[in-house]
Order: C-alpha cells, then structure tokens, then sequence
C-alpha cells in the first residue's frame, strides 16, 4: 500500500478538472460549428433558389448576368470569410494541442510509475526473472 502526497492528490483533482473543462468545450465548440455549417447550407439553398430563377432571365435575355452574380456574392462573401475562420481557428488549435500534456502531469506520472516501482517486492526487481 502506498501512501499519496496530499498535493499530488490536489494536483491530479486538479488535472481532472481540466480535462472535463477541456471535453465541455470541445462539445460546445463541435455544437457551434454543427449549427454554423447548418445555417450556411440552409442560406446556400436560399441563394441558389434566387440564383436559379434569375439565371432563367439571363438566359432569356431579360436581366444582365452581372443581376446573378450580384445575387450570389452576398452568399460568396459567406463563404470565404467562414473559410478564412476556420483555417485560423484550426491553425491556432494546432498550435495550442501541441503541448499533450501539461508539466504537472508528467511530473505526476512520473512519481507514481517511482512509488510503483519503490513497492514491489525485491525479488521482482531482480534482473532475469
């Protein structure tokens, strides 16, 4: 039976305190971006509904092509800006998940692979056997 050091027990309440912040923002963030990608296919379907009957009236001669493209680039610009979001976002993601594991934690790991080692028996820690 091994005996914890009461800050070790902090440290690691704390650790689990961040992993459960960590996995509540995760679900918060893939829920925003579920409904954001949601709400652009339902404005892209708004749009290309508009589109397409003004594209019969450009055909016909009725409107000038410049009226459909003017109709679409409210939605282009759209998309272009949530693209340039994403790509920051994700590359700042990237950037932040670099680091797997705070120094706490290895330093924790650490001491309890230390303590587990420091409990067994002799006879198991003899080479060869």
């Amino acid at each position: 039976m091994t005996t914890r050091d009461p800050s070790a027990s902090e440290a690691w309440t704390m650790i689990e305190k961040e992993k459960r912040r960590d996995r509540f923002v995760k679900r918060v963030a893939v829920a925003a971006w579920t409904v954001t990608f949601l709400i652009v296919v339902l404005v892209g379907i708004a749009v290309g509904v508009q589109v397409a009957q003004l594209i019969g009236s450009a055909v016909s001669g009725e409107l000038p092509w410049s009226m459909v493209l003017g109709t679409a680039m409210p939605f282009i610009s759209v998309l272009w800006v949530a693209t340039l979001l994403i790509a920051a976002l994700s590359t700042v993601g990237v950037f932040l998940r670099l680091r797997t594991a705070s120094l706490a934690e290895i330093q924790l790991r650490l001491a309890a692979l230390e303590d587990m080692l420091a409990s067994r028996p002799d006879a198991a820690r003899e080479p060869g056997r």
